[in-house]
């Protein structure tokens, strides 16, 4: 296999095997990380024999056209000719870090920023240290790593500037290719290529109180620290003293990954939307993460998606994925302004974008949408723009790479740095620990870390 010289009109190599690796969990309930993979490995299964690995234990079997496993990690790495990974995972195979496999780093998801916002409420040693090692592992990505994937334009400008700051971009290379467009590819996160229908309707068998014609806001997937629900239940407040059957409905419970801990801002919502009497009348949240392939229920029997947040540098970066569903399912939107999706939304005319944490604003725009030729254009736009984001679309980089593998060379002087966890910080996170799920808490994740036998099961 020789080195990529032109990109266009590439010749597929025969038998060109493709490893895609996910640390999220498979199965019916499935978060971002762990669904785009399941794409990625579905979509390039097709042209390629392909394997999916999933290094979460929890992990059950889904339907793909990928072969999918959840052991023998090293034994299929050796397989693979191409490797697509998320997250940290090169440090926990060696043959990955000899430069022989061809690597894709699908970099949609900054870790280090998504970090600085969702670990508010740990200790500062502990966010330090697990920066330092998040860092770390992107500047290793960016060393080794022969495509990254990025989701938006945003997102390619940043990891052009860390492949500028970890000194990788070898003079020859740039070069050639001034614009990194051989380093770096703009590949969104995609929605389904079949179209959404309902078999049920799940506001009414689930939710006490909520009416077959009942406006329904619906907030699409989890609740996290860097996004604003408080805002967003004070305006409902509001609202319904111009429409008194408006319903907001959290979507998104507890999250699958058993890794992923309860974020305090739920419980914050949830007394808020209390205090003001508006708990399971006016507003309703989930207890448990909505089965993957049950989501469209709710997207097809709601009346708007609904996404509010805080500026910040997580903001700027992010690419929310539930924004996909409710472009899939054509609901009509309303989102906060900062984010790349603000953007999208203003420019096609697919919603209303307010102001962060402007009560009143988000309130009108409410009302607005809620017209019903406000309702009718903006659904319109969402069912015309969703093309855009289909994954047999998104994913084109992806499979030319797959057909026709190259490698790219990187600066032999690259910055590199090897931090260490401390005694100091797994006593801490040990007590952090023990505080949110105590004894049993310490127990499962030894067990996992040391991966004992039915460690899963702790």
């Amino acid at each position: 296999m020789s080195t990529k010289k032109d990109r266009v009109n590439p010749q597929p190599f025969l038998f060109v095997k493709v490893l895609v690796i996910t640390p999220d969990r498979l199965g019916p309930s499935m978060a971002g990380p762990a669904i785009r993979a399941a794409a990625i490995a579905d979509a390039v299964s097709k042209q390629n024999e392909t394997v999916l690995l999933s290094l979460n234990e929890a992990s059950e079997q889904i339907v793909s056209g990928a072969k999918v496993v959840t052991t023998n990690g090293k034994k299929w790495v050796k397989w693979a000719d191409v490797v697509i990974y998320q997250g940290i995972v090169l440090e926990h195979f060696r043959q990955l870090r000899k430069g022989k496999k061809f690597l894709i780093a699908d970099m949609y998801d900054p870790l280090h920023i998504e970090y600085l916002g969702s670990a508010a409420n740990t200790s500062m040693y502990v966010r330090r240290a697990v920066l330092s090692v998040t860092a770390a592992s992107i500047g290793l990505q960016m060393r080794l790593s022969d495509l990254i994937l990025a989701a938006s334009p945003h997102q390619v400008t940043l990891w052009q500037s860390h492949m500028a700051a970890w000194n990788v971009i070898d003079p020859t290379e740039y070069d050639k290719d001034p614009e990194l467009k051989n380093h770096t590819a703009i590949v969104p996160f995609g929605i389904s290529n079949e179209d959404p229908t309902t078999t049920s309707n799940p506001f009414l068998t689930n939710f006490v109180g909520i009416q077959k014609d009942d406006p329904i806001l619906l907030w699409g997937g989890g609740i996290y620290d860097w996004f604003d629900p408080l805002t967003l239940i004070e305006a409902v407040n509001k609202v319904k003293e111009t429409i008194p059957n408006i319903r907001l409905v959290f979507m998104g419970g507890k999250h699958p990954n058993p890794d992923v801990p309860v974020n305090k801002i739920v419980q914050k919502a949830i007394d808020l939307a209390n205090s003001y009497s508006l708990l399971n009348k006016n507003v309703f949240f989930n207890e448990q993460w909505i089965d993957y392939n049950q989501r469209h229920n709710y997207l097809f029997n709601a009346t708007i998606g609904v996404s509010t947040h805080y500026k910040s540098l997580e903001t700027q970066f992010s690419f929310r994925t539930r924004i996909l569903d409710y472009l899939w399912a054509g609901l009509p939107i309303i989102t906060t302004e900062g984010d790349y999706f603000s953007d999208v939304v203003r420019e096609e005319k697919c919603g209303e974008v307010v102001a962060q944490r402007d009560t009143q604003e988000l309130a009108n725009a409410i009302i607005k949408l809620l017209d019903k030729n406000n309702l009718e254009n903006a659904r319109k736009n969402s069912l015309r723009l969703r093309e855009d984001f289909r994954w047999n679309k998104v994913l084109k980089p992806v499979l030319e790479y797959c057909a026709n593998p190259y490698k790219v060379k990187k600066n032999p002087l690259a910055l590199k740095r090897h931090p260490r966890k401390t005694p100091t910080y797994y006593y801490r996170r040990i007590g952090e620990i023990k505080r949110e799920e105590g004894f049993a808490g310490i127990m499962r994740k030894t067990a996992k870390k040391l991966h004992l036998p039915g460690a899963k099961f702790y």
